[in-house]
């Protein structure tokens, strides 16, 4: 299931949605002319796992967000 949601190019976060379904909603409607690509949980943490990062929970929300994660160098 790839419901990791990566955003930006120099700045990068990540958005964890509760199903792919609202990964490609919300991608759907914020993404066009940025650069957002989609992971799966594995694929992220092979990708981004080395390195350092903030994980920021969200409480209820239209689209099934269940984290912002930070992404740093």
């Amino acid at each position: 299931m790839k419901n990791y949601v990566v955003i930006g190019e120099k700045w990068k976060r990540a958005i964890v949605f509760t199903s792919e379904y609202y990964a490609d909603y919300y991608m759907a409607k914020n993404c066009p002319g940025v650069c957002c690509e989609k992971y799966s949980e594995a694929d992220f943490n092979s990708t981004f796992g080395q390195r350092a990062h903030t994980v920021l929970e969200y409480g209820i929300n239209d689209y099934n967000a269940q984290a912002l994660i930070l992404i740093g160098d």
